[in-house]
């Protein structure tokens, strides 16, 4: 029984994913395109005080896709000025040359006490104390793509959840993969990333993120560009 145990723990991946989020100019204007392809905005505005940011998002059963902005009405503390700036960077991506991407994950139980790549942590008001994002873009590449893990443990959502009534019957994400305009922007980590099979990582012409909803059942492609660098198959 323990070796059975033993055997589907380290089954296990050492992160599974959690979210995606694309960063926009203040108020989220690119909802309105996501709006038109069939999916629905969850009501809540999520504030992060603290970070000067806020966002809405799309959810999914096991997941979201999220809009962040910069905020002039949530407040920014001090520990936060830097990576306030950097959001309203990654807002300007198009001119900035800051990646707009960001992927974030979410610890299991087998998730290793150190990794084989540099980390950092970030705490903020909106996470609750003794909470924390680890970072695992290094400082010194601030614009490459946003590679983190969450302070939280999202449960799965129930199929009877309003907000997961997308009229156009996506439910569930399956597959992320993200482009790249050049190698430097992609951390160490994705590396490692993409060698536990959690998602892809590309290089091409331009940043890029591709969502893939219900392992693309439906067989619908949508290109949300020039409004979003994003494309989704569901």
């Amino acid at each position: 029984m323990i070796v059975a145990l033993l055997a589907v723990a380290t089954a296990l991946p050492p992160l599974t994913l959690s979210h995606a989020w694309i960063v926009v100019p203040t108020g989220a204007p690119q909802r309105t395109v996501l709006e038109r392809a069939g999916f629905l905005i969850a009501p809540n505005v999520n504030r992060h005080d603290g970070q000067g940011t806020a966002s809405v998002s799309v959810e999914f059963l096991n997941g979201y896709f999220e809009l962040i902005y910069p905020d002039p009405t949530v407040s920014v503390s001090e520990n936060l000025k830097a990576g306030a700036e950097k959001f309203r960077l990654k807002s300007e991506w198009r001119t900035s040359g800051y990646s707009p991407i960001g992927i974030v994950f979410e610890r299991t139980p087998a998730t290793p006490a150190t990794f084989p790549f540099p980390t950092w942590r970030v705490s903020g008001e909106w996470m609750g104390k003794g909470r924390f994002i680890e970072i695992l873009t290094p400082r010194e590449t601030p614009k490459a793509v946003s590679l983190s893990i969450s302070p939280f443990i999202e449960a799965e959502r129930s199929a009877g959840d309003p907000t997961v009534q997308h009229p156009n019957g996506a439910r569930r994400l399956t597959a992320v993969r993200v482009t790249a305009p050049a190698a430097d922007r992609l951390p160490p980590s994705s590396s490692y990333i993409a060698s536990q099979g959690l998602m892809r990582f590309d290089i091409g012409t331009e940043w890029l993120l591709d969502l893939t909803l219900d392992d693309g059942r439906q067989r619908v492609m949508k290109d949300f560009r020039p409004e979003l660098p994003l494309i989704v198959h569901y």
